[in-house]
């Protein structure tokens, strides 16, 4: 790869930049140096300050001290449309796309639109996305509402409309934790593409492993100072982690639990919807299942049927030996089952609501003053709302503040900790470490090995293959609806789990074997 010396001159400086929110300091002297045709990681727990870093940098935040300096002149962005005016280019971990628009018509949103005869040339607006699509080779329909489209998918979008304009800098934060290994791929060819024509990549990713295969500097952040910097073929990951964590430790992992001898859930002939297979699938209480497959592959829709949210589902599906209808969330909720859905913002929190409210959402029946009537003590509520918040080690300043001011990192810990509960028997949870930092997820992983330790089967489904084979005792690979492969985790390989995701392997399903 044939790439600017590190030696160039910086296409991008900030220095001890600040920004306070009242007694939080947010940002309290951070410096980046970030040159042109190179990819840079920004690296640094939740929390840290790479997202008020990056407001800053986009003109959402006006920072209160320091200096930012593009191609060695001031950068002070009044507001966003400023800093994509200067050729800055942001794709958000969290997806900013109108639900009913397509993809071409979310790519205009804030742009001028070509017009034919006075009206909008809607053909020439999916041309235009569409040369950018081909150009990168991604696989993507452009005339479908974004609705329609998986979570993955939506990412693309966001993707592609931020390259539809020249790009002198193009901040990716998170972008490939919703995306199959295959997309993934595309992307970090992507990158290494712009980063070849002189474009510099400021790239903010928690996937260590992704990090050292495409970076070439970083700089990790902790409580909002620069604490490490440097190229990466002078560090390792483990030295990357001890900077971001300084002396704190991380949770330690709960040995794996062991499974119960009764059958919890029993799939026969289960379907999530008509276009998906007819499924057979058995576990046990306190399993540990792992869900791993390429988007589209249908194992987020069976964890949707399976939370029964998918209306045309259809099969036979039991829960400790009592059968369920195949759709319905109330009988999931009678029956102890819980979800965290993989868009925290758009399905699985209340995103304009407190972080009491989101807390205490799912049990707002043990709040109650008086049993049986619809009257709630906010001060039980509030008690048991800090129970858990501290339990989780979650960062806040007030029960009352919007749930919109915690890190990506934070929300994710709430919606997934909000569910525990005695007597839990299924929690299913997609990508339940999208986005979050090396801490939160190990938190999460030991929290779920908690869980499994008192017997509640775990179901999880997630595009990390690292985390695949970290959490789950058994994985179950998903091809086009149906299982391609099923079996303990210890005796597979990543070949073998990537060439069931292919359908290059011929099916495999053990689980008559393990009921």
């Amino acid at each position: 790869m044939s790439q600017p010396s590190g030696r160039a001159v910086p296409r991008l400086e900030i220095t001890g930049l600040k920004k306070h929110f009242g007694g939080v300091h947010a940002l309290d002297g951070v410096d980046l140096s970030v040159k042109p045709g190179r990819i840079h990681a920004l690296l640094g727990e939740n929390g840290a300050g790479k997202s008020s870093l990056l407001k800053c940098l986009s003109g959402v935040y006006q920072p209160d001290g320091g200096a930012m300096q593009l191609d060695g002149a001031l950068h002070a962005p009044r507001d966003p449309r400023a800093a994509e005016a200067a050729g800055l280019r942001f794709v958000h971990q969290e997806l900013n796309l109108v639900p009913g628009f397509t993809a071409a018509e979310n790519a205009f949103v804030g742009r001028r639109y070509p017009r034919r005869f006075g009206l909008i040339d809607r053909q020439a607006m999916q041309r235009r996305l569409a040369a950018v699509r081909d150009r990168l080779g991604i696989a993507l329909p452009l005339d479908v509402p974004v609705r329609h489209l998986s979570v993955g998918q939506c990412q693309l979008v966001e993707i592609l409309r931020a390259l539809m304009d020249e790009a002198r800098i193009l901040v990716l934060d998170e972008p490939t934790a919703s995306l199959s290994e295959s997309e993934a791929a595309i992307l970090r060819k992507v990158v290494v593409t712009l980063a070849q024509a002189g474009c510099a990549v400021i790239f903010v990713s928690h996937r260590m492993e992704e990090v050292f295969e495409l970076a070439q500097d970083y700089t990790v952040l902790r409580n909002g100072v620069t604490v490490g910097q440097g190229l990466i073929t002078e560090t390792t990951p483990d030295a990357v982690v001890a900077m971001m964590a300084g002396d704190a430790q991380l949770r330690d992992a709960l040995p794996p639990p062991a499974r119960r001898a009764e059958k919890l859930l029993e799939l026969d002939g289960f379907s999530p919807s008509p276009r998906h297979g007819s499924l057979q699938l058995s576990a046990h209480g306190g399993e540990i299942i792992g869900l791993y497959g390429i988007v589209g592959s249908g194992r987020s829709s069976l964890l949707k049927a399976l939370w029964g949210a998918m209306p045309r589902a259809s099969g036979r599906l039991s829960l400790a030996g009592r059968p369920l209808p195949p759709a319905g969330i109330p009988s999931r909720l009678r029956a102890r089952v819980a979800f965290a859905p993989e868009d925290r913002r758009g399905s699985g929190l209340v995103i304009n609501h407190s972080i009491l409210d989101n807390a205490t959402l799912p049990h707002l029946s043990d709040g109650r003053a008086v049993a049986g009537l619809p009257l709630l003590s906010w001060p039980t509520l509030r008690r048991k709302a800090s129970a858990m918040l501290d339990r989780l080690a979650v960062r806040y300043g007030r029960l009352a503040d919007r749930i919109a001011t915690l890190s990506g990192g934070n929300q994710q810990k709430i919606l997934i900790g909000r569910w525990f509960r005695p007597g839990l028997r299924l929690f299913l949870l997609d990508e339940p470490t999208r986005g979050v930092d090396v801490r939160s997820k190990a938190e999460i992983h030991a929290l779920c090995r908690e869980l499994a330790g008192d017997g509640t089967l775990i179901l999880f489904a997630t595009s990390d293959i690292e985390e695949l084979f970290a959490l789950a005792g058994r994985i179950v690979v998903m091809a086009k609806g149906e299982i391609a492969l099923d079996a303990p985790a210890a005796g597979l390989t990543r070949q073998q789990v990537l060439a069931a995701t292919f359908r290059t392997a011929r099916p495999h399903r053990d689980s008559r074997r393990t009921a």
